[in-house]
């Protein structure tokens, strides 16, 4: 192992995670300053997360119990949506370097941490946008940190905190179930491993994963129509073979993910570095990240999916990362330790300054004056019927009036009985007006009567030249009364 670079090891690791924890306090004091309209998947929380569920929509639950938590703590505002969104984006970072130290020196697992934020995915879209995400890299890290535990010392306890990662991790997000079984087979495939994964404990792990997630999984099978909402998306784009743009797709999305990363290898070895054999840990990171890449495959020809976007990749690109990183840096100097730091700095000032950038200028989606929709729709009917809209509307709409009732954004049968009007905002025909009060319940949607029709102008806070049309229409469901 390579010699350590500090000799107070404590102090450093302290002052390294004080660090992190300064970024991304700072990006929540940003955001709260800088306020604004919430981004969509943002604005999806609200609508979901004001209210305790086990399960909703098509995603699993944890990042929405973690969510409604703040919720219920501190309001549907800003504050309450940033800071539970920060501090599991710190959890990952922490989780990683803890996980790292436990088979690299000190300076390597913070090399090897930092490495993460070369992830665009992980640094700016979650930052910017991201919800669920947040939950999933945030177990991938923690998987990480326990599977390494698990390796180095093979307790009961050990294979119990294992289960319950492996549960908790389940329940963040699907696609996260790519990372236990890559880590075991990869953990398999390293001889120096191999004698613990062959423990019969590994079975009690796996007991306790599913005892955790064996309520929502159950909620969500038992109501197949919410949860698989959203797998249209695997098929669009599709060409003359599906599963062949399928590949192409991964292929194109994860040499685009990963650019900064082969980015910052090649700078690398430009300034004199040179790959050095791999440790162990390394090689299972690796190996877990390609074996993970290869079952996706088999999936995506199984399926024959046509589509799919580096973000639901992101588990393996944060596997290979740390690892390729360490292997080329492993010789660094102490002075290369500093340029290295201050490089990553940079980029965490650049990206700060990005967040601020997007929110302070220009016609884009948070920064439209949504407040302005609400006053305006109030003027023109008076009392607001329930809302059926794309959860961008009715998530910042709840921030303004928290009072009135919104259509969740995946399928029920919420109006299948009710009668009354129904406000449908961001429908430009009325093929789309049947189709969205379909999607909760409403039998002849196509025959609802259109009571009235308007377009409401919208203005952007620092761009007052550009304005948005956001179309309404008020209908009468059919099983209302004259």
């Amino acid at each position: 192992m390579t010699t350590p670079m500090f000799a107070d090891q404590t102090r450093v690791a302290r002052l390294f995670l004080i660090a992190l924890a300064g970024y991304f306090a700072a990006q929540i004091a940003l955001r709260c300053v800088l306020g604004g309209t919430f981004e969509a998947d943002e604005a999806e929380m609200v609508i979901l997360n004001r209210q305790w569920h086990l399960a909703s929509g098509s995603q699993t639950p944890l990042y929405d119990w973690w969510q409604t938590l703040w919720f219920q703590a501190f309001g549907a505002n800003t504050f309450g949506l940033v800071a539970p969104k920060n501090i599991a984006l710190f959890g990952t970072y922490a989780l990683m370097f803890a996980a790292l130290r436990r088979v690299a020196p000190l300076h390597l697992a913070m090399v090897g941490t930092l490495s993460l934020i070369l992830l665009p995915n992980l640094s700016w879209w979650a930052q910017r946008t991201g919800s669920h995400t947040i939950a999933l890299v945030m177990m991938t890290s923690a998987t990480v940190w326990i599977f390494f535990g698990l390796l180095k010392s093979p307790t009961t306890r050990s294979f119990v905190i294992f289960g319950l990662v492996m549960g908790l991790g389940g329940l963040a997000k699907v696609n996260y179930w790519m990372v236990p079984p890559a880590l075991i087979a990869a953990g398999f495939a390293t001889p120096e491993f191999r004698g613990v994964i062959r423990d019969r404990r590994l079975g009690l792990s796996i007991l306790i994963a599913l005892a955790v997630i064996a309520l929502p999984y159950g909620w969500m099978v038992m109501n197949p129509g919410p949860t698989f909402s959203d797998t249209w998306e695997f098929y669009k784009d599709a060409g003359a073979l599906p599963w062949l743009s399928g590949l192409v797709k991964i292929l194109g999305e994860t040499l685009a993910a990963m650019a900064p990363v082969l980015v910052a290898l090649v700078i690398g070895f430009a300034c004199g570095l040179r790959p050095s054999s791999s440790t162990p840990s390394e090689r299972l990171l690796i190996r877990a990240a390609l074996i993970g890449a290869g079952v996706v495959c088999a999936v995506v020809i199984a399926s024959n999916a046509s589509f799919i976007r580096s973000r639901w990749l992101l588990p393996l690109y944060m596997l290979a990362t740390p690892a390729l990183v360490m292997i080329l840096y492993r010789q660094i100097t102490a002075r290369g330790l500093r340029i290295y730091l201050a490089a990553i700095a940079a980029g965490a000032m650049l990206l700060l300054a990005g967040i601020a950038d997007v929110r302070l200028r220009g016609a884009g989606s948070d920064s439209l004056k949504i407040d302005v929709l609400a006053t305006q729709l109030e003027a023109e009917l008076g009392t607001v019927p329930p809302i059926v809209a794309p959860h961008y509307f009715t998530g910042n709409l709840a921030l303004h009036r928290p009072d009135w009732t919104y259509l969740p954004p995946y399928p029920t049968w919420l109006l299948e009985t009710r009668s009354g009007p129904v406000l449908v905002l961001e429908a430009k025909s009325r093929k789309q007006i049947a189709r969205r009060l379909a999607e909760h319940g409403v039998a002849g949607a196509d025959k609802v009567e259109i009571l009235s029709e308007g377009i409401v102008t919208l203005p952007y806070r620092f761009d007052p030249g550009e304005t948005r049309a956001v179309r309404y229409a008020l209908v009468r469901l059919p099983g209302a009364g004259n």
